[in-house]
Formats: structure tokens, sequence, C-alpha cells
């Protein structure tokens, strides 16, 4: 009972402050100090380095980002620019559209101008011709209708003595030209 009591005192507690055995407590602050320590002096480096390392990773993601947002803006003033310039040209492709249409719809009038005074002017020389032609045809029409009517005047009221006398006196006059 004696081994039984020193041993149930042996686990009793030391009181209020300290739970545990005075040994309990040295040794397992012991451990935890040199484990503490080992991490300290072999992971710390480690840890040292990996936390920089996600610092500088988010300060470059950081100024990638800034880079990015600002090429961004950049492109979308220039889009915005672009977009203003097209319709600054589309106002100039109209404009200038007009004024070709209008400088086609003058030249196509002036040439149709042109063309109608050709045509009445060749339609007025086709007249003048025709009505020199139709002159002429009718001058030659008449002079065989006179020539008939002369030769049927004359046959009529010559005798057959004067048609000889005609007849001789046209024979000497061919031959004395000859």
């Amino acid at each position: 009972m004696l081994t039984r009591m020193v041993i149930a005192a042996a686990d009793a507690e030391n009181g209020f402050i300290l739970p545990h055995k005075i040994e309990e407590v040295f040794w397992g602050s012991l451990a935890f100090f040199i484990v503490v320590g080992l991490i300290v002096w072999k992971g710390g480096p480690a840890i040292k380095t990996m936390w920089n390392d996600r610092i500088d990773r988010i300060r470059t993601d950081l100024e990638t980002a800034e880079t990015a947002r600002t090429s961004a803006e950049a492109k979308l003033t220039q889009v915005e620019a672009s977009i203003a310039d097209a319709d600054n040209e589309r106002a100039r492709i109209l404009a200038e559209a007009t004024e070709t249409a209008q400088a086609v719809k003058a030249q196509l009038i002036e040439r149709a101008s042109t063309d109608a005074a050709e045509v009445r002017a060749r339609g007025g020389a086709d007249i003048e011709s025709s009505k020199a032609q139709a002159t002429s045809d009718l001058q030659s029409e008449i002079g065989v209708l006179a020539l008939g009517a002369a030769e049927a005047v004359v046959v009529n009221t010559l005798d057959d003595a004067t048609r000889s006398e005609l007849i001789d006196g046209y024979i000497t006059r061919v031959g004395a030209q000859s």
C-alpha cells in the first residue's frame, strides 16, 4: 500500500499554476523549445524564402495586371478614337459621294444636251438633204413630164415638112460642133 501511495502521490497534481509534475513540464518545455528552435533554424529560411517569393509573385501579378489595365485603357481610347474617326470618315465619304454623284449628273446632262444638239443638227441636215433630193427629183420629174408634154404638143402641131427641117438642122449643128 505504501507503494500505492507513493505512486498515487507521484501522480498527484502540483497545484493550480502547474497542474502536472515539474519534470514533465521541464522536459515538455525543453522538447517544445527544441522543436521550435529546429523549425526556426531549419524551416525559417525556407519559410522566409516562400514568404518573399509569394510577396514577389503577388507584386509581379499586380504589376502585370496594372500593365494589362493600362494597355486595355489605351486600346479602349484607341477604339473610341477609331469610332469617332469612323463617324468622321463616314461623313466625309458620304459628302464625297454626293459631290461625285452631282458631278456625274451634270456630266450626263451636258452629254445628253450635246448629243441632242448633234441629233437635231444631223436631223436638220438630213431634212435639208432630203428636201434638196426631193426638189431635185421633183425638178427631174417635172422636166421629164414637161419634155413629154412639149413633145406631144410639138408632134401634134408640126407637120411633116417642118419636122424634117428641124431634124436636118439639128444634124447639121451636131456635125458642125464635132
